[in-house]
């Protein structure tokens, strides 16, 4: 049995895409979000305050991971954005979901 990586050192590079609504809905489910995918890898976290910032934020992630940490309506931002730049296919995109839950 190997022994676990240490915090910071797995393979992925994250781009964590925090939505303003869920910092404004449930802070404290943002923060403890941030501070687990920050211990267990390579993160950097965005506060876009404006959906242009956002998608500017997923336009330049460059080979990170994106991670969206907000609602239903931020993960159909991210994918409308990904998808607006052929990137949907490139990879995998994760959700942490915070906030309210709306009808796709």
């Amino acid at each position: 049995m190997s022994a676990a990586e240490p915090p910071g050192d797995g393979g992925d590079q994250l781009l964590v895409v925090i939505d303003p609504v869920a910092r404004r809905t449930d802070g404290e489910s943002v923060r403890i979000a941030k501070d687990v995918l920050s211990a267990g890898s390579h993160a950097k976290i965005c506060l876009p305050d404006t959906p242009e910032e956002f998608a500017r934020a997923l336009s330049r992630r460059g080979s990170r991971r994106p991670v969206v940490v907000g609602d239903d309506a931020a993960l159909l931002r991210a994918v409308a954005q990904l998808h607006r730049e052929r990137e949907l296919a490139r990879g995998v995109l994760s959700l942490i979901p915070v906030g309210a839950a709306h009808a796709l």
